[in-house]
């Protein structure tokens, strides 16, 4: 003869409080680790036009104008159709500090150069970068 009891009521509710509560800590302390991830770039193209040949560069002090320097340079291999939202990490290298720029051509032909990551040392964090037909406005969480 089986005497056990199955779960009560009562158990179930403090087991799944118990469990929310893990969950809760765990999302808390990968929030607060985001901005030390990789760089990320979102380019969020809110114009008419479509966005083509997205490069990000490194520029750091001496080095600023060699574009041939392994990891200076990421060139995206997609393009941003218009309406359209992409993330991507630029596999780039910084030794020291350092600023990040973002190159694009719209579908007009007209080519924007915007600063992404004004100062950075680890290229790590978030960068989002909204394109309209007027204006080009860039939110940055670098590191």
């Amino acid at each position: 003869m089986n005497t056990r009891r199955p779960f009560s009521k009562r158990k179930i509710i403090i087991l799944s409080i118990v469990i929310l509560f893990i969950g809760l800590v765990i999302s808390m302390g990968y929030q607060a680790l985001e901005p030390f991830r990789h760089l990320r770039i979102t380019i969020h193209n809110q114009s008419d036009y479509d966005l083509s040949n997205i490069t990000a560069r490194v520029s750091s002090g001496i080095d600023s104008s060699d574009t041939n320097n392994p990891g200076t340079l990421y060139a995206l291999k997609k393009g941003v159709p218009s309406g359209e939202q992409v993330k991507f990490a630029p596999q780039l290298r910084l030794s020291g500090e350092g600023s990040i720029h973002l190159e694009f051509t719209d579908s007009r032909g007209e080519t924007h150069t915007k600063t992404v990551c004004g100062y950075t040392e680890y290229l790590s964090g978030n960068s989002y970068v909204t394109v309209t037909n007027e204006t080009i406005t860039v939110k940055e969480e670098c590191m």
